[in-house]
């Protein structure tokens, strides 16, 4: 297998069953690349000093993947904030990735870059900025924790792909394909692999309910179920 990539587990502690089953999958990886294309986590920030004791299971797989020789990316999801305990850990953080994976050119982001509305942009910009980070290192661990659990939405709940989402990470995904051969995001939670015009798209699913990831291999691309 060339890489691995998952997206959209949206863990929300350590008594979310979903958690030891992607730690059991991150155990059983034999790959040079992993791939985490964001919202591992319902809500994750960074306190500087402080280990995140809620997500320990499947940290500690991620050390033990690095360990095994594993060079891991992490592109951050609109779940995912100050990601600097993974950067101290030697994972490469990056929106956008463009990498070259047996002879064929990816593409690879979240997916949420499709959602042009005015109403998600402004969300988007308040929750990365300043002002917000500020708020957050007043709060600290724990008041912060609770905060951005809250603004997630402490449990998750089932929810149906949007339709339009769908339709526009597509028109995205075609778009990119220009000058790329694949072209992979997460976010809409609709698993897939669609050939278009130009390339092959991959929509990653989630690893919530359909348990999705991506083995790119020599042969090809299998959407696989955990």
């Amino acid at each position: 297998m060339l890489a691995a990539m998952i997206s959209d587990a949206h863990l929300t502690g350590r008594d979310d069953p979903n958690q030891a089953r992607l730690a059991a999958l991150l155990d059983s990886l034999e790959t040079p690349r992993l791939f985490l294309l964001g919202d591992i986590f319902q809500f994750w920030w960074s306190f500087r000093g402080h280990a995140e004791a809620e997500y320990a299971p499947v940290l500690e797989a991620l050390d033990r993947v690095q360990q095994r020789g594993t060079r891991v990316t992490y592109v951050p999801g609109n779940h995912d904030f100050a990601l600097r305990h993974f950067e101290e850990r030697g994972v490469v953080v990056s929106s956008h990735v463009r990498c070259l994976l047996g002879g064929r050119r990816f593409r690879l982001l979240h997916g949420d870059e499709a959602d042009a509305s005015a109403g998600y942009a402004l969300t988007r910009a308040v929750l990365r900025g300043s002002v917000f980070a500020g708020v957050m290192r007043l709060a600290g661990p724990t008041r912060g924790r609770q905060l951005g659990m809250a603004l997630a939405g402490g449990s998750r709940q089932h929810v149906a792909p949007s339709a339009p989402l769908v339709a526009a990470q597509e028109a995205l995904a075609s778009q990119l394909l220009e000058s790329s051969d694949v072209v992979v995001m997460g976010h809409s939670h609709a698993p897939g692999v669609h050939h278009l015009t130009g390339g092959t798209y991959v929509n990653l699913g989630d690893f919530v309910e359909h348990h999705t990831w991506l083995a790119v291999t020599e042969d090809g691309l299998e959407l696989r179920s955990a």
